[in-house]
């Protein structure tokens, strides 16, 4: 019989656990794991808040959020629904003006395609802006090339996948709900 536990009791159990997987691994997993993770989520605003997370994440981060579609708001507010992104790409840009990801060993530009074909500085450009993306934001930073990773499952390395699984599985959810 499965364990009844209520949809914010067992999101607390799965975040908890992506969390736990993540403090064990690597910047370099942290990287493959933000380029595929599929949704705003407390691992990329653990990730945002990490200082041990390479700036290039960080930058790969911030695009692959669409800066430029939140600059359409001149705050949290008008975002509607979308504030946790929003929150998200600001945290991120203050961290970065500041100086917060001061680790820098992996590559990423947003001006070229990325591994998915994707040249992020030319998303949402049918948006007004009404606050602008600072320069720096648009710089490529060299480093390492990160390969996109082998094996993930929605940013999940199979064996958080599999654990996420087992988790689903207990509580009779199912799996990314």
């Amino acid at each position: 019989m499965k364990q009844k536990i209520s949809n914010e009791e067992f999101q607390k159990l799965s975040d908890e656990m992506v969390i736990q997987f993540a403090e064990k691994q690597t910047p370099k997993i942290w990287h493959q794991m933000a380029m595929e993770w599929n949704e705003t989520s407390v691992f990329l605003n653990w990730l945002a808040d990490n200082p041990n997370t390479d700036k290039a994440t960080a930058l790969m981060l911030y695009w692959m959020s669409g800066p430029r579609y939140f600059k359409q708001f001149k705050n949290r507010e008008e975002a509607g629904s979308n504030t946790s992104k929003f929150d998200l790409i600001e945290n991120i840009e203050s961290k970065y003006l500041n100086g917060f990801y001061n680790k820098q060993n992996f590559s990423f530009d947003p001006n070229t395609a990325d591994f998915s074909g994707t040249v992020w500085v030319e998303e949402y450009l049918d948006k007004t802006i009404v606050r602008e993306i600072p320069a720096i934001m648009f710089e490529k930073l060299e480093g390492e090339h990160i390969a996109e990773p082998e094996g993930f499952i929605e940013g999940m390395p199979p064996e958080l996948y599999d654990g996420q699984d087992e988790l689903c599985e207990k509580y009779g959810f199912f799996n990314n709900q």
